[in-house]
């Protein structure tokens, strides 16, 4: 009976993950679009200006959830009555959240010397009402798997906020159409959550519920406050060191680093906990179901490595535009700790499924004085250039901190167990040198270049796999 359960257990989680999968690759495609479009229609110092904005923003969406969605997941003896409490809470933060944003904005635009920021920062501060109303709303459809109704909410949200901004933007509103994309999209994701699983039982007792969580959502909220500075830190001084428009074009290779994390390992992500959460008492099998998921995340890590950093340019170009040209370096840099980030993006829901939010929130303050000292050094250097060789060292050394705090204190494992990681590693590297070597005798065209470095770059990868035995490993993900 136990092994029946847990192949039940397995093959719905394989199936929350494929829902996800699929809505998370037509979002990005839509997003990759709506932004193709944005980045011709909105100069690199309006995206500059909403790169600034969204600094702050993630800031205050620190406290817009403070650890409460997750533990809403892992603590199975939460009630309607609690719900109904926390979401009244909600409501308190989102609107003091809110009003403390905009009284802060003429602050904000004096530090950058742009008194554009102060209305802006008035106009983005809706999108904290929503994020922080969706805290318990959103907690609730991930408790009871509704992983098919979380799916179309995010492709429905991407395309409506999508159109509107192009809509703004084709009017002529500037940076304005970016923030309308994003109050669209925080309203409609709560509105739907909300729709979807209503909340009947308001209550203003929440002390109670808060006091039964606090110990679990405290270090879940400490992590994501220095995680948020080690995620951050580099737009904010970037814009103060180095000016508007070296932030605008930082900021687009930075996200385009970043589609990876959120449309494959932090789709991943998202399906462990509340799936692992049932068997936070059994460390053999966690850890077994990490061992698998992470082989699946370093064989797909390498691979979008060696392309990212093949294609650097050929991506930046098709996607931005030539205007965009300054935006290649940075890209081809952060490029080389895509790998690291995407096997290791997914810690965090461990740990969390484990009850183990303090060795989370211990391993991101060691990551953080990392990317701190990248980023000081990077900034020593005076480009966005030598920002972006301090940052991806800075995320590469990451892997030591998480082996030591994840592996060994927390599952008990040598982390010698990820050597195992190390043939797909080598092969991605020994595809961007070919590339780099080729690269000459390419077609000259941004498209035919991308495609004949996607093509030889998938072609020394599958060799690599093959001889090194890697397939194995990856028939033996998808098939059982």
């Amino acid at each position: 009976m136990k092994n029946k359960l847990r192949g039940s257990g397995r093959v719905s989680m394989r199936r929350a993950a494929a829902i996800q999968f699929a809505s998370k690759y037509v979002s990005l495609g839509a997003q990759l679009v709506i932004t193709a479009v944005l980045a011709r229609l909105i100069s690199p110092e309006e995206f500059g200006l909403l790169a600034i904005i969204t600094v702050f923003t993630a800031f205050f969406s620190l406290f817009s959830d403070m650890g409460i969605g997750v533990a809403i997941v892992q603590f199975r003896d939460l009630g309607e009555r609690d719900f109904g409490a926390l979401f009244v809470f909600s409501a308190l933060i989102a609107f003091a959240l809110a009003g403390l944003f905009c009284a802060l904005s003429p602050a904000v635009a004096a530090f950058y010397g742009e008194p554009s920021l102060m209305p802006l920062c008035c106009a983005a501060s809706l999108s904290l009402v929503f994020s922080t109303l969706n805290m318990v709303p959103n907690g609730l459809m991930l408790r009871e798997r509704r992983f098919g109704s979380i799916g179309l909410r995010l492709v429905v949200a991407t395309a409506v906020s999508g159109v509107a901004a192009i809509a703004s933007a084709f009017f002529g509103a500037g940076v304005y159409s970016l923030i309308v994309q994003v109050v669209t999209s925080s309203a409609i994701v709560f509105i739907w959550n909300y729709t979807m699983r209503p909340i009947g039982r308001l209550s203003i007792h929440f002390v109670a519920p808060l006091r039964r969580i606090i110990s679990y959502s405290g270090y879940q909220f400490g992590f994501s406050a220095i995680n948020y500075f080690a995620r951050n830190l580099d737009t904010l001084l970037i814009g103060k060191a180095l000016g508007v428009v070296a932030v605008g074009n930082y900021d687009k290779a930075y996200k385009l680093t970043g589609y990876p994390l959120s449309s494959f390992s932090s789709v991943v992500a998202s399906v462990v906990q509340p799936y692992m959460a049932e068997h936070q008492d059994n460390k053999d099998v966690v850890f077994a179901y990490w061992m698998k998921i992470e082989k699946g995340l370093s064989l797909a890590g390498a691979c979008i490595m060696a392309v990212f950093v093949s294609a650097a340019a050929e991506i930046v170009g098709l996607f931005y535009g030539s205007q965009w040209g300054a935006a290649i370096p940075p890209f081809a840099i952060l490029s080389f700790s895509v790998y690291f980030q995407v096997v290791w993006n997914p810690s965090g829901a461990f740990f969390q499924s484990l009850g183990r939010t303090d060795l989370m929130f211990k391993a991101g303050v060691v990551n953080t004085l990392l990317t701190i000292s990248g980023l000081l050094v990077g900034l020593a250097g005076g480009s966005i250039v030598s920002v972006s060789v301090g940052i991806a060292v800075a995320y590469c050394l990451h892997s030591i901190s998480l082996c030591w705090f994840l592996l060994w204190k927390c599952f008990g494992v040598k982390p010698a167990k990820l050597l195992s990681f190390l043939p797909e590693f080598a092969t991605a590297l020994v595809a961007i040198v070919a590339c780099e070597f080729a690269s000459p005798y390419f077609p000259a065209g941004m498209f035919p270049s991308f495609c004949c470095k996607v093509l030889l770059a998938g072609a020394v990868l599958l060799l690599g796999f093959g001889l090194t035995g890697q397939l194995s490993h990856l028939r033996a993900l998808l098939c059982r």
